[in-house]
């Protein structure tokens, strides 16, 4: 079963999670986390959860990448996304892994209305004991990005300049 991944600030998702009403949703988290291009929101697409390492690094070594962070996401069954009516279309992700540009998708031809549905089931989502700790530190994602270049599976140089200046690559 695929599993979409996506990037997300838990905190602001916390704000609905605590709200009395959740159809009528603070807007931080929405155009936070759901800022769409195009009108469509990229995800990474793994086959099972013991993938996550390389969704996790996809995102991590983007172009506009400067530096590390804790890194929250949401884990979406692509199943779930499908059944209520979303698009996933794939398109070649930005990162610098060769290997894994092809596991990007986009929730594709988004409205306000098909936002709405991607809003709620993230909140579904999260509401599942498997997203409780769904996040990786900064020391994590440093020892997963040196184990990706020490292994070659990234080049140090294709890395934005300053991710390699900030975190001392």
């Amino acid at each position: 079963m695929p599993i979409l991944v996506r990037r997300i600030n838990r905190a602001k998702w916390e704000q609905i999670i605590n709200e009395d009403d959740a159809s009528d949703s603070s807007a931080d988290a929405i155009t936070n986390c759901l800022k769409t291009t195009n009108n469509d929101l990229s995800v990474w697409k793994i086959e099972n959860i013991e993938q996550l390492g390389d969704a996790i690094l996809a995102l991590i070594t983007g172009g506009q990448q400067t530096k590390l962070s804790t890194l929250h996401y949401v884990l979406i069954r692509e199943d779930v996304l499908l059944e209520r009516g979303l698009n996933l279309a794939e398109s070649e992700g930005d990162t610098r892994v060769e290997s894994l540009k092809n596991n990007h998708r986009d929730i594709a031809n988004l409205t306000y209305n098909r936002l709405g549905i991607v809003k709620n089931i993230i909140l579904d989502c999260l509401a599942e004991d498997t997203n409780k700790e769904a996040f990786f530190t900064r020391a994590k994602l440093k020892v997963l990005l040196k184990k990706a270049i020490d292994d070659g599976k990234v080049n140090k140089e294709d890395l934005n300049k300053e991710l390699i200046e900030n975190e001392k690559l």
